[in-house]
């Protein structure tokens, strides 16, 4: 099953924080925790979480300065928290790019509710349009523009084979998973087609990032996690 997106909870409170990470991925969600802002940047630099919950009152940098010096919101979907009634770091953090903001205490089922329309929303949109390294594809659209200027046409069946491993990064699909999800076009829907489907996107798409993991399936390797995409590797097998 697809996971739902990456999110970082950046709070100096362990308990609030591990109580968020659970509830979150009970629903679906790859959760990491950090517990001061200088964890942020090393963070940023191994992984690349869809969103972060970042609370305003963190000890030293707090989460404007972050916002400030970072220009974080400009990257990553960001859900500031405060405990400060005052709408002061409420506002702040909406003018420096924040997509929503929730005062503290507030309770895990509103928490995944705003977090599920902010992603919604950033998600829905990026993942319509996937970088490789010589050619975007628009999957809406169905269209491979490449660097050189030329463009190509994709099928249906292309299209499902590059969402699959889009809504999936870093995950190793087997081909079971593959046909399930982005079934063939025609009678061929055996372990091989799989190979020779993504072989053919493979050189369509003149890509390294859809790799073949031997024994196990294929993996998606995307630098920047969200929209960026590669694919490679010769067929399995």
């Amino acid at each position: 099953m697809a996971r739902r997106g990456r999110i970082a909870v950046l709070d100096d409170e362990p308990d609030w924080a591990e109580a968020v990470q659970e509830y979150l991925t009970d629903l679906g969600y790859d959760v990491d925790c950090l517990g001061a802002a200088w964890e942020l940047e090393p963070y940023l630099t191994r992984s690349r979480p869809d969103l972060i919950i970042l609370d305003i009152g963190l000890p030293g940098e707090n989460g404007i300065d972050i916002l400030i010096r970072t220009d974080l919101a400009s990257d990553v979907a960001v859900l500031v928290l405060t405990g400060n009634p005052d709408p002061v770091d409420r506002v702040l953090g909406l003018e420096l790019g924040a997509d929503d903001y929730v005062q503290k205490p507030v309770e895990l089922r509103e928490l995944a509710a705003r977090v599920a329309n902010i992603l919604q929303r950033r998600l829905g949109r990026r993942r319509n349009l996937v970088v490789f390294e010589k050619a975007s594809v628009d999957l809406v659209a169905a269209r491979i523009l490449k660097v050189d200027g030329s463009t190509d046409r994709l099928s249906a069946g292309e299209v499902a084979l590059i969402r699959i491993f889009a809504d999936n990064p870093g995950k190793v699909l087997t081909r079971e998973e593959i046909m399930e999800q982005a079934p063939a076009e025609d009678e061929e829907a055996f372990d091989r087609a799989v190979d020779s489907r993504i072989a053919r996107l493979r050189r369509k798409l003149d890509t390294e990032a859809i790799r073949t993991v031997r024994g196990h399936g294929y993996v998606f390797d995307v630098p920047n996690h969200t929209t960026e995409a590669a694919a490679g590797d010769e067929a399995a097998g």
